[in-house]
């Protein structure tokens, strides 16, 4: 399945929230798509889901118009937009059924598959409303999973949870993923969460596409160089009088945007003015500082 952008623009009156952005998300992987608050994420997803207009452009899911031809092009995809609503007065597995639509003897056996996978299967007769909050998430993802949902979107799926609810459905993410080749788009403003999980990258930012591809494509772009040295901010200071970019100086070490074919005359520089250097060594850009570097400083 693939989800196709072409010149996306959405107005709100006179205000603009996305602005002539065009992209493609393939079959297969985690897309993470991040980006300052108001920058434009929720209405790109809504315009994907269908569930608003755009302006100008369109969005094709499996070849079919997501507003035109609504129903064909939602059959594959399932959604939880900011947080999984339930009755909590209802079963979990009532709450299924009535959100999906569900019926019958194949819809039941996919229900309850991933409903073991999700270790929801024993808590299918309890009501919502006693559901911690991490539960109503991995029931929220299941609801997006059903019936045969190829491609899902979760908007800030570990909203209110704890450490150890962000890394549990971090897990539940990537090996749902990799077990059955489902494809999914996570919102988040939680970087190192997408980092960890997704394979691709889309970075929007004031309603423009600011990055879309691989994620260690983009992050290898601006590589750094990592230095230790004896007297940092004395190297640093030297590394600016030759025009080098220097990122950040902490008590032991500096770390400078340069291209890996220049490390070496960097620590010739600082060794021939007298400095000890005792490690050096060329990394890739961490999302963070990839994303404060686009966004100008973000939020």
């Amino acid at each position: 399945m693939s989800v196709e952008c072409f010149c996306l623009t959405k107005r709100y009156g006179r205000k603009l929230a996305l602005e002539d952005v065009s992209l493609e998300i393939n079959d297969g992987g985690v897309t993470g798509l991040i980006g300052p608050n108001g920058a434009g994420k929720s209405t790109l997803i809504k315009l994907i889901t269908g569930l608003i207009w755009p302006t100008e452009g369109f969005v094709l899911v499996d070849g079919y118009d997501a507003h035109r031809e609504h129903v064909k092009a939602m059959r594959r995809i399932g959604a939880i937009i900011e947080w999984p609503s339930f009755i909590p007065a209802l079963s979990a597995g009532a709450n299924l059924d009535i959100f999906s639509g569900g019926h019958g003897k194949q819809y039941r056996a996919k229900r309850d598959e991933i409903l073991r996978f999700m270790e929801l299967n024993t808590v299918l007769d309890r009501k919502v409303g006693s559901f911690s909050t991490g539960m109503k998430q991995r029931l929220g993802i299941t609801l997006a999973l059903l019936p045969d949902s190829e491609f899902i979107i979760l908007d800030e799926p570990t909203n209110g949870l704890d450490p150890a609810g962000i890394v549990e459905i971090r897990q539940i993410i990537r090996e749902y993923n990799r077990r059955f080749g489902v494809s999914v788009m996570v919102s988040s403003h939680l970087l190192s969460e997408v980092e960890q999980i997704c394979d691709n990258l889309i970075l929007i930012d004031d309603g423009k596409l600011k990055a879309w591809g691989e994620i260690g494509e983009l992050l290898c772009e601006h590589p750094r160089l990592r230095i230790r040295v004896d007297r940092p901010a004395a190297a640093a200071e030297l590394l600016r009088s030759r025009e080098t970019s220097v990122m950040d100086i902490t008590t032991e070490e500096i770390f400078v945007e340069i291209e890996a074919e220049q490390a070496g005359g960097v620590n010739r520089m600082l060794v021939e003015a007298g400095f000890s250097v005792s490690h050096l060594a060329v990394e890739r850009q961490t999302l963070e500082s990839f994303f404060l570097r686009e966004t100008g400083g973000g939020e």
